[in-house]
Formats: C-alpha cells, sequence, structure tokens
C-alpha cells in the first residue's frame, strides 16, 4: 500500500501504520571512527537485510568521500541499486544528501554555490531514476545557518533547483539544529512546496530542545522525521538510554494527525543487525501505542 505525500508516493506495509525506514550504513559493520558511511563493500546486501528486518524502505546515502564511486553517480551503478530494491522487494524510499555538508549551498563564492547547486540538481534527477521521492539535505555542523547572510545564500540556491524538484515530483526536506521557528522561518522563505522540514530527534535533543514542543512550528512543513536518541548537548545513544523526549514527541504527532514517514538513524557500534533490530521494536511500539491512544 502507498500513501500520497507531498512529493509523490511513499511506501506503506500496512493499513493505518507509519512506514519505517532505516538509514543505509546501519546493516553494516560500523566503520573505524565514524557512525554514518556508505557502505561500499556490502550494500547490495543492507536490502535483504533491511527487508528481514520489517523495514518498509532505505533511505540512501550520497557522500562526499568517495562520491564518483557511489552507484547513484553512474546509469550501471544506478540500475544495479533499481535492481537490488526489485529483488529485494524493499524501495530506496529518500537519498541523504551529506555530501552537501562538503559542497555547500551557503558560504564560499558565488561560482561555488552555483556549482554545487547544479550538482543538487543532478541528485534530483538521479533520486527520481532510483524511484524514490525525497532527498535530505543536512544544513548543519559544516554547512549550517548561523547567520542572515548565509540563511540567504542557500534560500537562493534551493530556489535554484525547485523548477528541477517539480520536473522530478522530489521533496527536498531540509534538516536543521535550530529552534523550530527558525527552522519554520528558513523554510517559509524558500516559499516552496517542495521544500519542507525533515526534523531529527536526536539532534535537535543535543542542542538542548524538548523535541514535543520544538517541533510544534513544523508540523505544517514536516515531511518526514529522522528518529535517534542523544544525551542533551552530547552524542548518540541507544534508543531508550539518551534524553529524546519520545513519549511527548508521539503524542503531538497523534494530535497532529502526521501521517508521513519514520527513518531511523539509531546508534550501534557492534551486532548492527541486532541493534536495528531493536531500534525497530522501540519505535514500533511507540507508534502502536499512540496508534491505540
Amino acid at each position: 500500500m502507498e500513501e500520497q505525500s507531498a512529493s509523490g508516493t511513499f511506501p506503506r506495509s500496512a493499513p493505518g501504520r507509519a512506514a519505517i525506514g532505516v538509514m543505509q550504513g546501519r546493516l553494516s559493520p560500523r566503520p573505524a571512527s565514524r557512525l554514518q558511511a556508505f557502505p561500499h563493500e556490502s550494500w547490495p546486501e543492507e536490502f535483504a537485510r533491511a527487508k528481514a528486518l520489517g523495514f518498509d524502505y532505505l533511505e540512501w546515502i550520497y557522500e562526499a568521500d568517495r562520491a564518483a564511486e557511489n552507484p547513484i553517480a553512474s546509469a550501471a551503478g544506478r540500475a544495479a541499486i533499481r535492481a537490488c530494491a526489485t529483488e529485494s522487494g524493499l524501495p530506496v524510499g529518500s537519498v541523504c544528501a551529506d555530501f552537501f555538508m562538503v559542497h555547500r549551498l551557503a558560504g564560499g563564492t558565488a561560482a561555488e554555490r552555483a556549482e554545487n547547486s547544479r550538482s543538487l540538481a543532478e541528485l534530483v534527477r538521479w533520486t527520481r531514476e532510483l524511484g524514490a521521492s525525497r532527498i535530505l539535505l543536512p544544513l548543519l555542523e559544516t554547512s549550517a545557518l548561523p547567520t542572515p547572510e548565509l540563511v540567504a545564500q542557500a534560500t537562493e540556491s534551493i530556489q535554484s533547483v525547485t523548477a528541477t524538484l517539480d520536473e522530478c515530483a522530489i521533496t527536498l526536506g531540509l534538516e536543521m539544529e535550530t529552534a523550530g521557528p527558525d527552522y519554520a522561518a528558513v523554510i517559509r522563505g524558500i516559499d516552496h512546496g517542495r521544500v519542507r522540514a525533515y526534523y531529527d530527534t536526536g539532534n535537535s535533543t543535543a542542542q538542548g530542545f524538548d523535541i514535543a514542543e520544538d517541533i510544534v512550528p513544523l508540523l505544517p512543513l514536516l515531511e518526514c522525521v529522522h528518529v535517534k536518541d542523544r544525551v542533551r548537548f552530547g552524542t548518540s545513544r541507544p534508543f531508550g538510554t539518551g534524553d529524546a523526549n519520545f513519549a511527548g514527541l508521539f503524542q503531538v504527532l497523534e494530535r497532529a494527525a502526521y501521517s508521513g514517514n519514520f527513518l531511523l538513524q539509531h546508534y550501534f557500534d557492534v551486532e548492527p543487525e541486532r541493534a536495528a533490530a531493536h531500534s525497530l521494536a522501540f519505535v514500533s511500539a511507540r507508534l502502536r501505542a499512540r496508534e491505540a491512544a
């Protein structure tokens, strides 16, 4: 079953249940000193692993490191991704564009920003070829927008690709680590229906926000929720051991009749499949409680 969204269709596995996806790399051995990276050696196997665990879709990672070697960057590679999705029965629902944390849409020279905007438009077209309907654009850490000047530059860069978003029926979900009202103001300033919020529960918790309150200004703009647990002003933790206010968050989402997707970007160290299974069970239990309330 599928659910209509601003950008097209998303997979749903059963009537009345929100689709839950998993971030690529969370079903492969964790790389040294990193929590998130594209799994060059094991990406084909992740489709079957995610399907067997009960996930509904996969979020593909496109990062600057070895970008040209990422299968999404070639026609043959995109065909191989589609083949894995078809064989496993698990679609690629979205693409995480970590590439633009290095090749930024704000800062640098006007020529650099224009080139990076062209790269984003190209990624939009690649995403359509995969059959996905959403791109996560992280505007945080190295690509954060702490000044009005950077907000204006990012706005200009993103507005330059909105025609491509419309042409390809792709939604661009912005992830930020700023307070909800300011976050919403950036999206409203871009002023395009396919540019929406992709909220991260862990990162916002780490900024010191109560996510049940912080997300409220974003509810009319909310495209998807990255679900992870973190300590306030600290690092990621397994679900239930950090400070994220999940009880309050899911109550708010229920009252708002949020019907979008959830994407697990959970902490893991060893035994990635076991960690993924635990994380899926944690989130699924809270969704069941929300739906039964």
